[in-house]
């Protein structure tokens, strides 16, 4: 009992600060494309670094939006297939994925921070960011989506061994 308190109050405080830091990215992306758009067409001088930095915040919506997903189990499933296997069946499935998920991520998480660590020397062509803050996008949504899979499991293994005991 103690411990899905736990889960339930450290996964809200997570999809908050998830959700937070996505309407964030949203609005740096939404903001640049319409400084863009402004100079570009009304001050007939474009600029260069509104393009890149909606780049970069598309791209951490993209891996928070993946998180947000696995958090909500909302990623496509094949469900004409799913829903018509029994509980006990439905929940072995949902454990067998979520094992799969966390092992895939953890075995490209080394591959995944040499290639940051080796384009972290890069900056970005026209606002100098260097490379790693972009890239960092990456291990941030896969390690979300790692603790939603490993929370998930727990919640499906208990349901599984009470289904089991019925």
């Amino acid at each position: 009992m103690t411990g899905d308190l736990f889960n339930e109050k450290l996964t809200k405080v997570i999809a908050w600060m998830e959700s937070a830091l996505s309407v964030l990215f949203f609005a740096g992306m939404f903001g640049a494309i319409i400084i863009q758009v402004f100079f570009r067409y009304v001050l007939k001088a474009p600029l260069v670094w509104p393009y890149e930095l909606s780049i970069f915040c598309f791209i951490y919506i993209v891996f928070f939006g993946a998180a947000i997903a696995s958090r909500r189990r909302s990623h496509i499933s094949f469900g004409m297939v799913f829903d018509r296997m029994s509980p006990k069946t439905q929940l072995a499935i949902n454990i067998l994925t979520n094992v799969f998920i966390v092992m895939i991520i953890l075995l490209i998480f080394p591959s995944t921070i040499s290639f940051i660590i080796f384009m972290g020397k890069i900056k970005s062509s026209s606002m100098g960011i260097p490379m790693y803050v972009v890239l960092l996008s990456f291990p941030l949504g896969m390690g979300l989506i790692v603790l939603y899979s490993v929370l998930w499991m727990v919640r499906h293994f208990r349901e599984f061994k009470i289904a089991r005991n019925n």
